[in-house]
């Protein structure tokens, strides 16, 4: 990651990190405002808005990256055919939606559910293109302008959740506010968009089917991704009961700025890796992505060390007693960061492999449908995240594969299992002691909290010592971070 890539990583991790956040911390709000059913009626919508999103956004979001990397067209064309798509695409997926409200409510049994779709179909409308957006701010430069936005839309749906909750009591002012966010946040995006190549006014016929052409596998290969991530809350609310989806719910969570960084790095680093990938420079590619994945493992595997450790006073403190019961699923969702190193599919969708990535996750898919069946039969919720965990293994395998034979590498030139291993020592031995003083010497969950940070600095310190992380890139984010101003 060179030049200004480590600071637009930096910047979209934060801004990310705060969006999550500000989540992370609206969830004990939530659990602790609402009932268990209003709460999982809630996290039955937002299965429904993930998967009708991820279907109607056809993942076109990914394609732009493609078209915008390539120099035979002209990138106004390019965005103005996007946008028209997104917004036919929005239309089509608020009537499915819209049509489908009897079948969603039914299929959950919670005929709640009718009028919390209903409120939310504009919802939907305004998120289908936000992605779309996005990728073309990410790849124009623009990253501290949209993590701007990110954080002001989020910080106003969160206002909008407090009123409803707090002053109406009503779940369904509460779908209410956030559709008017959803529209807000998508307008005020798009006219921030470079004016060089924001425009509605062109649709050019061949740009638009050479974009489906490409996003269709893709857009295929993405709904069937969000229905593996949410086949758990599907069926764990058609096995067992909306109490203990919401248990579930509430302890699959991730930490905010760890669960971002991943999606942060992916975001920048895919459209270099196509450039290089249209260049022939696969030897690029791979040193790349090697230092990508390394300093990627630094950041992320000292928390997920801690987080393992020290889940049950974590969730106690963050959810209440109330959700005890959801403390094992939060340990074992959090295995997901182990894997969260990597972009899986970056090498195969521009190489233009897509059909590939559609069809492992076909097979893997009924593979996870088998899994959370026979493990929610024998396990209950906890049963379901092992699942979850056992098939995002197995994808990342099978990609990983495809990877090292389309550049022709081995995994451990991507993976420096050398750098990894000395990062998971150093976090066993630091966080050793601090459990040996919760467990038999103060059982406080403040010890918990007030020694975290002390060992985040420690690791740093005895990482950066160790070269962990690339000496170069360590340099270059201090002058970013502490330069002097003019």
């Amino acid at each position: 990651m060179t030049g200004t890539k480590p600071v637009k990583v930096l910047v979209l991790t934060i801004g990310n990190g705060i969006n999550l956040l500000i989540n992370f911390l609206t969830l004990p709000y939530l659990v602790r405002s609402l009932s268990y059913e209003d709460y999982g009626s809630y996290g039955q919508v937002l299965i429904v808005l993930s998967l009708l999103q991820g279907l109607w956004t056809f993942n076109l979001n990914q394609v732009a990256n493609i078209f915008f990397a390539r120099n035979d067209v002209d990138q106004r064309i390019v965005f103005s055919t996007l946008m028209r798509s997104a917004l036919l695409l929005s239309l089509g997926g608020g009537l499915v939606m819209l049509a489908s409200v009897p079948l969603i409510s039914g299929s959950f049994d919670n005929p709640s559910l009718d009028r919390l779709l209903f409120l939310s179909v504009v919802n939907l409308i305004g998120q289908i293109p936000v992605p779309i957006i996005i990728s073309v701010m990410i790849f124009s430069g623009k990253v501290k302008r949209l993590t701007a936005i990110l954080i002001l839309t989020n910080l106003v749906k969160v206002g909008m959740m407090f009123v409803a909750i707090q002053y109406f009591n009503s779940v369904e002012m509460l779908m209410i506010g956030l559709s008017i966010v959803s529209i807000m946040q998508v307008v005020v995006m798009y006219f921030n968009v470079s004016s060089e190549i924001r425009s509605l006014s062109y649709f050019d016929k061949k740009v638009a089917k050479e974009i489906f052409r490409v996003a269709t596998p893709l857009a295929m290969t993405s709904i069937i991704e969000r229905l593996v991530f949410y086949i758990d809350g599907i069926m764990i609310s058609g096995m067992l009961s909306t109490t203990d989806y919401a248990l579930y719910r509430a302890g699959a969570v991730e930490l905010p700025f760890i669960a971002s960084l991943y999606g942060s790095v992916a975001a920048v680093v895919l459209p270099e890796v196509a450039r290089l990938f249209f260049n022939h420079q696969h030897g690029e590619i791979i040193r790349l992505k090697k230092k990508v994945i390394s300093t990627t493992a630094f950041l992320v595997y000292p928390v997920l060390v801690y987080l393992l450790f020290f889940a049950e006073p974590i969730v106690s403190f963050y959810l209440s007693e109330k959700y005890i019961a959801s403390t094992m699923v939060f340990a074992i969702f959090n295995l997901t960061l182990l894997i969260r190193i990597n972009d899986y599919q970056d090498i195969i969708i521009v190489s233009g492999n897509t059909r590939f990535i559609f069809y492992t996750i076909i097979i893997l898919t009924i593979v996870n449908i088998g899994l959370n069946y026979i493990l929610i039969s024998l396990f209950g919720i906890y049963g379901s995240a092992m699942a979850f965990i056992l098939h995002l293994f197995l994808l990342a395998s099978a990609l990983m594969y495809k990877t090292t034979k389309l550049v022709h590498c081995k995994i451990s030139d991507m993976f420096d299992f050398n750098v990894i291993g000395r990062i998971i020592f150093i976090s066993l031995l630091l966080v050793t002691p601090v459990w040996l003083i919760y467990t038999f010497i103060l059982h406080s969950v403040l010890l918990v909290i007030l020694a975290g940070p002390l060992y985040l600095l420690l690791y740093f310190l005895f990482g950066i010592k160790a070269q962990l992380v690339d000496p170069a890139l360590v340099s270059q984010m201090k002058g970013r971070i502490f330069r002097k101003k003019d």
